[in-house]
């Protein structure tokens, strides 16, 4: 489908929980514990698309994830958020921060009243982030690119002995682990302006797990959250949303080190997001959307009783020659990598933990490996062989978009 002009509207809204709507302390035991304060807030962030023929949101939220059981019925909640634009085109997508509430089920966090009194208030929260878009939509254009940001980010399960270690565990890191792949380091950049050049969102897209904070007993949107205030100081990027990419297996190599290291990271992010070098334009008279559910099979062993948190929901959006594909959970870079060579477009941009939670995705070698992203638990608890049926998945969505 084709149309003249694509609309463009960004909206932001504070999601922070009270401190009793406490964070993961332990997913193998299924624990949580109340925060003690807040260092940096928690936003939901909505980008409106629009074109004569189709519309669709992106909303990037400072929350490790949800699912079907911790949202009480994945229809629903996605059902409250708009009446203008339908559920399975707002695109959840999480910035996957260590630093907000178990909103996984992990714990029983999610049968208590605080809790489901806080999730209400994310799902009014993104309603008005909506329709506040909606409001301001106005003609685009639209420009990429893409840099790479070293000394963040590394691969994170190591060998040792007759098993896989994650890397925090072998601190200090050393130089040959940081070398180690497979990593991503590149990020992408995608800048909407309006008519006079004035920002109306900037989406940036990078590979690692937030956890500089991880287990510290303070809410914080962590190095993405960082990254967004130092972008909006200027007011020249509009809304900043931060896309997460298939961290799965990447971490940074300052786990649980505390605020100093996520600012260094968001701030350097931002770096790259004020770059305009390099800058290629998107055709916006082409934008389309396609969106795909499919059933996997969850591993008895794993605990998992609510089949509707295996059920994976991806979705995809071209903007002329740029594509840009939610995968559901915490795949792999090799999986991201895959699909990414075989999409058939120029420019293709991956993002995971996008809508429901399905946790971890191993790919075979890692399954045969073992180590924590395999599990099984209710962290990892698809069969193996989920990471295959994604990237056929994904590439029959982006042909779609053709």
């Amino acid at each position: 489908m084709q149309s003249s002009q694509l609309l463009a509207g960004a909206a932001v809204t504070d999601i922070t929980p009270p401190l009793e709507v406490g964070l993961l302390t332990s997913s193998v035991r299924g624990e949580y514990g109340a925060f003690e304060s807040v260092r940096l807030p928690l936003k939901a962030r909505a980008l409106v698309l629009r074109s004569a023929q189709e519309m669709a949101a992106i909303v990037s939220l400072d929350l490790l994830a949800l699912n079907d059981t911790s949202v009480g019925g994945w229809q629903a909640f996605k059902k409250g958020m708009s009446d203008v634009i339908a559920p399975e085109k707002i695109v959840l997508t999480y910035t996957h921060t260590h630093s907000a509430p178990e909103s996984v089920a992990l714990s029983p966090l999610y049968r208590t009243v605080e809790y489901q009194s806080w999730l209400t208030r994310v799902q009014l929260g993104v309603r008005e982030a909506i329709a506040q878009a909606i409001d301001g939509l106005k003609p685009c254009t639209v420009a990429f690119a893409t840099a790479e940001l070293q000394g963040f980010s590394l691969q994170r399960r190591i060998p040792a002995g007759d098993g896989i270690v994650m890397s925090d565990s072998v601190q200090p890191i050393s130089e040959e682990l940081m070398k180690r792949g497979p990593v991503d380091r590149r990020v992408h950049t995608i800048r909407l302006q309006g008519p006079a050049g004035e920002g109306i969102a900037t989406l940036v897209h990078a590979i690692c797990h937030p956890v500089h904070e991880m287990c510290l007993p303070h809410i914080s949107s962590e190095y993405p959250g960082e990254m967004c205030l130092e972008l909006e100081q200027s007011g020249e990027h509009g809304i900043p949303l931060f896309l997460n990419g298939a961290a799965g297996d990447t971490n940074p190599p300052t786990v649980s080190m505390g605020p100093y290291y996520a600012r260094q990271h968001g701030q350097a992010l931002a770096r790259i997001a004020r770059m305009r070098d390099g800058d290629r334009t998107a055709d916006v008279r082409t934008f389309k959307f396609a969106h795909k559910e499919i059933h996997l099979q969850a591993r008895k062993e794993a605990g998992v009783a609510n089949q509707g948190d295996a059920l994976a929901r991806l979705s995809a959006i071209r903007i002329g020659a740029l594509a840009i594909l939610f995968l559901p959970g915490e795949p792999f870079v090799e999986t991201a990598l895959a699909i990414e060579r075989s999409s058939p477009f120029e420019h293709t941009i991956i993002a995971g933990f996008g809508e429901n939670n399905i946790g971890y995705m191993p790919t075979a070698t890692a399954f045969e490996q073992g180590g924590y992203e395999a599990g099984p638990g209710k962290w990892s608890f698809l069969e193996k062989g989920a990471d295959e049926t994604i990237y056929a998945a994904a590439i029959k969505l982006l042909e779609e978009l053709l």
